[in-house]
């Protein structure tokens, strides 16, 4: 590093003392400094972490315009507000002021060398363009083996790792240098005219984005690990793989247990926290090659290439176990929060032949994991209790009709349609059908008349510029990009039909229009009637563009501002023309409202319009300033333009195609999801029935009792309106409301005198305890209040929490009369039955008390003590 500050000083130095006998061009100097100094405010990093600068493009322009006394004061400068937003050390601060200070140097000299400040650009001096380019290859030479010298001497790198001389790195410094070219002959030739490098600097830059712009699409940015839809795409290269050469892999699924209890207790920055912390334990805890992915919500996905099953096991235990002892500072939380995962491992080819397959079983030994108690590693091999049976307990419950209600039918798998381009074909005409044929015909011949007309009476002489235009639309064209759903291509061609538009008036519109039908035909062959409708298309609207360019003649700088201007209307206009007909006839063809068609197809090329316009007025202004060299400059900006726009309709077309397979793989999924779902609940609710059940058997005065009171339950919960889906989980909560006593010892449930404080107490908990079992139950989770809740009192008095009122869950309350009412007419071991009508006078009397007399009114409404108590033992009833 002092070596490097030791020759920038000594090369610098020099101009340093001399910059007082400067005594001109301290108003260039302003201009570039600033222009520097902002666009290095504006970096571009690449995914591997490389920054690139348009910044190049201005100090370059200032190692042409500027003396070296000035131009060594620039790096001194433009580093300045970046060093301030972003607190560099030091010695990075001084690496960066000495390599754009040697590299500015570096190409002053090479041009000064060719003696290119004494040229001028007006004459076309060939000596130009040679020291130009020469300066250019200097500039990015010395910018790269400088910043290569100090990665590898400072931090260690070897220099083929520091990526500094790559394709894309060296070629991306070499168009900035060159359009810094480009803006030095503007600046020479008419300073006023230099913001004309701004609008391919504009298209550059976005050019240079898109590398970053496509990792970020592979990512998710609330963990930092990939996305679904990126691992979706490796997991089906890495199967393909692993099946060709033999090779094992396994696939990973892993759920966060209980984040919404995070983030319902501790806010949802906390759940995010959480989540940021279980991804950095799986990047810790894995390999290099493995791929980690949000799966979506709180699930997580794992590839492992070249993992036999054993060794999956041991990956996925070793990340449970390190999430569970991890802690998660969160500033909602008191205490550090804790988390586990629930993990599911599929290998290949074992467990599944495809990603939908392997995805599947590890989600179904994730599902089982959480049954049996999360925090635990299953694999898929281990779900043989999920297989169907004929003798499988089913669900019942009791619907509004009192009919019982089966577990609805499994889901069909249906398969998504697909999407297709729904392209005009372009049939032969005699096959279109009349209007489409009167609207090809007179657009076609209209145009083309028009165009022949311009041609003819246009006042341009310049062949050899029009003939030079003409050939950047065929290149351009000839490098169209196809639209997915419309018979229609995108293409910088239109940049060159509008910069003729521009120079060459009404005169260049058939020309121009013929070379890019032409191009077209060449390259997909479509029908003469479409080749003909393509012409008239072009013409027209180049014609239209030609005519607001016709609005002005204005001569001198006012007049060239105004032209950009102009640009930008006769971008829109292009546009409007262009998209209307073309919408015409497919709308037409397709039998579709124009407006809706355009708005779907077309209104979003609007934006590349405008800048294209924009950019040919420029060209053409550049064309009158320095002829064939402007279009020349031109030609890169629109190439990495071109690339721009093909990665991202790339980008587009592959998200959407990932995004159908997606919707047919969730699908898919969703559909055994389901099924398996729905079997693991009537397997794990048969379970708690028969728990149910065994509570009610400890005691032979109350069998039966949390079946009937479910029962009366919902015949209440009918009369108060409840919905389909409430009445299910209300009858689920009333079947397992005295599950807790399974935690109360039979000295105590069995006790035949009174229970003591002590006793009462411990009684009194088995609403809690029956909460918490079912609350592990998952599927039942929202039937939890109502279970714990089923002894609070209307007036606060209740257990456990002292709820009052309307405080208290309506399921809740429900239960608590039903409960109420089968306990008085049935003979406990402590007291005999009620009859029906005095069990009901002790509810009326309670009501607003202990009961809630809205549903205290219900039941009288609905009661009927025979059929409510024909389940009941007979010895233990008494009828009224």
């Amino acid at each position: 590093m002092l070596a490097l500050g030791a020759v920038t000083l000594g090369a610098a130095m020099p101009f340093y003392l001399h910059v007082r006998d400067v005594n001109h061009a301290w108003i260039s100097f302003a201009l570039l400094a600033a222009a520097t100094t902002f666009a290095q405010m504006f970096p571009v990093k690449s995914p591997q972490n490389v920054v690139y600068q348009t910044s190049i493009v201005f100090l370059f322009a200032a190692s042409l315009v500027l003396r070296p006394e000035l131009l060594v004061l620039i790096p001194l400068v433009q580093t300045v507000p970046e060093w301030l937003r972003e607190r560099y050390p030091l010695p990075i601060e001084i690496s960066n002021v000495a390599n754009y200070t040697l590299s500015a140097l570096a190409a002053w000299g090479t041009a000064d060398l060719i003696r290119f400040h004494e040229t001028t650009i007006a004459g076309y001096d060939g000596r130009f363009a040679v020291a130009g380019l020469a300066a250019c290859a200097a500039f990015v030479v010395a910018n790269h083996v400088i910043v290569a010298l100090t990665l590898h001497f400072v931090r260690g790198h070897d220099l083929d790792a520091t990526g500094v001389f790559t394709l894309d790195s060296v070629s991306i410094d070499l168009v900035l240098s060159l359009l810094g070219l480009t803006l030095a002959a503007f600046w020479i030739w008419d300073p006023w005219l230099a913001f004309a490098a701004i609008a391919p600097l504009l298209v550059v830059h976005r050019s240079m984005s898109i590398p970053q712009l496509q990792e970020e699409a592979r990512v998710d940015p609330k963990t930092g690990l990939y996305n679904a839809r990126y691992f979706a795409g490796t997991l089906e290269v890495e199967i393909a793989r692993a099946e060709r050469f033999e090779r094992p892999m396994a696939v990973i699924m892993a759920d966060l247990d209980l984040l919404r209890e995070i983030n319902n207790n501790y806010g949802h920055l906390a759940g995010d926290v959480v989540l940021r912390g279980v991804a950095d334990i799986f990047r810790s805890q894995l390999r290099h090659y493995d791929v980690p992915a949000r799966f979506g919500g709180e699930e997580f996905s794992i590839l492992l290439p070249e993992t036999p099953a054993t060794q999956a096991y041991e990956i996925a235990e070793r990340i449970r176990r390190a999430v569970a002892e991890a802690v998660f500072e969160v500033d909602t939380a008191a205490e550090p929060l804790r988390a586990t995962v629930s993990v599911g491992v599929a290998t290949f080819p074992d467990d599944g032949m495809d990603a939908n397959q392997l995805i599947h079983r590890a989600d179904l030994a994730v599902y089982r994991a959480k049954l049996q108690g999360r925090n635990r590693v299953l694999g898929a091999g281990e779900e043989t209790f999920l297989s169907g049976s004929s003798h499988a307990p089913r669900l019942r419950v009791v619907p509004a009709d009192a009919a019982p209600l089966e577990p609805p039918p499994p889901v069909p798998a249906q398969e998504l349609p697909v999407a297709e381009a729904a392209k005009i074909h372009g049939p032969r005409l005699l096959s279109l059908s009349p209007r489409l044929v009167a609207l090809v015909t007179s657009v076609s011949v209209l145009g083309i008349a028009a165009g022949v007309a311009g041609l003819v009476f246009g006042d341009s002489t310049d062949a050899l510029g029009l003939i030079a235009t003409m050939a950047l639309v065929g290149a351009g064209q000839a490098l169209a990009l196809d639209l997915e759903q419309v018979e229609a291509t995108i293409s910088v061609s239109a940049v060159g039909c509008l910069a003729g538009a521009a120079l060459f008036g009404y005169r260049a519109a058939l020309p121009l229009a013929v070379t890019a039908a032409v191009v077209e035909w060449s390259a997909r062959r479509p029908s003469i009637h479409n080749v003909l409708y393509n012409v008239g298309v072009l013409t027209t609207a180049t014609l239209a563009a030609a005519a607001v360019f016709d609005v002005l003649h204005g001569s001198g700088t006012t007049g060239r501002l105004e032209i950009t201007g102009l640009g930008l209307a006769a971008g829109v206009v292009y546009f409007v023309v262009s998209m209307s007909l073309v919408t015409a006839a497919s709308a037409v063809e397709r039998g579709e409202h124009p407006w809706r068609l355009f708005q779907e197809q077309f209104a979003w090329l609007l934006p590349h319009y405008v800048v294209y316009g924009f950019i040919g007025a420029v060209m053409g202004i550049a064309y009158q300033a320095v002829g064939l060299y402007a279009l020349a400059a031109f030609a890169v900006p629109l190439a990495l333009m071109r690339n721009a726009q093909e990665a991202y309709l790339t980008h587009t077309r592959k998200s959407a195609r990932r995004l159908r397979e997606a919707a047919e793989t969730i699908q898919t999924q969703n559909v055994s999801l389901e099924r398996a779902n729905r079997l693991l609940r009537e397997r794990s609710t048969a379970a708690m029935e028969s728990l149910s059940a065994t509570v009610d058997a400890r005691d032979a005065y109350t069998a039966g009792h949390s079946r009937r009171v479910r029962e009366i339950t919902l015949a209440v919960g009918r009369e108060l309106g409840l919905s389909r889906d409430e009445l299910e989980l209300l009858g689920y909560a009333a079947l397992f409301h005295d599950i807790g006593k399974l935690a109360v010892p039979d000295a105590i449930l069995l006790k035949p005198g009174p229970l003591d404080a002590a006793e009462w107490d411990l009684m009194r908990t088995h609403a809690e305890e029956g909460a918490g079992i079912i609350e592990r139950l998952g599927f039942l989770h929202d039937a939890v209040p109502a279970i714990r809740h089923h002894h609070e009192w209307w007036d606060g008095d209740g257990y456990p929490d002292g709820l009052v009122g309307e405080e208290i869950p309506l399921g809740a309350r429900i239960i608590h009369v039903a409960d109420a009412l089968d306990s008085m007419i049935t003979t406990r071991i402590y007291r005999p039955a009620h009859t029906s009508e005095a069990a009901l006078r002790e509810l009326q009397a309670g009501a607003g008390s202990q009961f809630c007399p809205r549903c205290v009114s219900a039941l009288e409404r609905i009661l009927q003590f025979d059929a409510v108590v024909a389940d009941a033992p007979p010895a233990m009833v008494q009828t009224a």
